[in-house]
């Protein structure tokens, strides 16, 4: 079975834009795939035309605190955001989420962003980010936006992302003195 007639693996916000823009049929941007690539073997979804990886863009990996927020690239594994110092610092139920994700192998390939965009009504990931006030940011041709978590969605597997935006990552308020999240 064949999953895509084009691959792309796009080093840059600019290369995503440019593939999307270019794209002779339907384009499919992809970090993990975990539940994409299982939907198509499935016969669950007709497969793209052109797969654009957006594994190994350095503005969508990374967990870091950026002006005064936690950063998480929406590209980073899920198993990285379960294990992270800063998340279990900041984020506890999100880091208690994403251990709950999949088995160890699933972990290690899907994304926080890949279980938020995939709007699937027991995405662990984005529930725990819609209760910790996650603002979702996201780039386009058009520019840069933010928007919070719940905004994204628009029905069961249904985002309310256009066809020429990427999603970066999630920024997510510091845990204050004396503030939890479990």
């Amino acid at each position: 079975m064949k999953i895509c007639e084009q691959y792309i693996l796009a080093a840059s916000v600019d290369e995503v834009f440019q593939a999307l823009g270019s794209a002779p049929g339907k384009a499919q941007i992809i970090a993990g795939g975990t539940d994409l690539l299982l939907e198509v073997q499935q016969g669950k979804r007709e497969p793209p035309h052109t797969l654009i990886d957006v594994s190994d863009i350095p503005e969508m990996r990374g967990i870091e605190i950026r002006e005064s927020r936690l950063f998480i690239g929406a590209a980073e594994p899920i198993s990285r955001v379960a294990e992270s110092p800063l998340v279990h610092e900041h984020a506890q139920a999100l880091a208690e989420a994403a251990a709950l994700i999949g088995g160890p192998q699933v972990r290690n390939v899907a994304t926080l962003g890949g279980n938020v965009a995939h709007a699937l009504p027991a995405a662990d990931g984005a529930i725990a980010l819609a209760a910790l006030d996650a603002v979702a940011e996201i780039a386009s041709p058009r520019g840069m936006r933010r928007a919070p978590l719940p905004s994204l969605y628009r029905g069961v597997m249904q985002n309310t992302l256009a066809a020429d935006e990427v999603l970066l990552g999630f920024s997510l308020p510091l845990k204050g003195a004396g503030e939890a999240s479990a």
